[in-house]
């Protein structure tokens, strides 16, 4: 654009990218998101294993539901991340999104035995 109009209109022209100075504190995001998960999975064990009979199934349905909101929650923050233009927090919750269904893999072939 002219220099004339870019006066006229006001616009102004920044060539640089803007960049936070704060790094961001990756070993706080995750232990954060960390201690909800494993304080969620050891209250709900603990009920499970002072119940008996049909409820243990009720609260295996409960728990599975906390881990599917959490991870979903997890998953939302991720774009979040990303809108907001945080990416390192953003490649942070996606590794340790992989992780947890690597995990939630592993549990499942533990407690249903698949042979193949």
């Amino acid at each position: 654009m002219d220099n004339e109009l870019r006066e006229l209109f006001e616009i102004k022209e920044d060539h640089k990218i803007k960049v936070s100075e704060e790094k961001p504190n990756i070993a706080k995001h995750i232990l954060i998101r960390l201690a909800i998960f494993i304080a969620g999975t050891i209250g709900f064990t603990a009920v499970i294993f002072s119940s008996g009979g049909w409820d243990v199934i009720g609260y295996l349905i409960i728990m599975f539901g906390f881990h599917v909101i959490w991870f979903v929650y997890i998953l939302i923050e991720t774009f979040i991340l990303y809108i907001n233009k945080k990416y390192i927090l953003r490649n942070v919750n996606l590794i340790f999104s992989a992780v947890v269904l690597i995990l939630y893999c592993i549990a499942y072939i533990t407690v249903f035995n698949i042979q193949l």
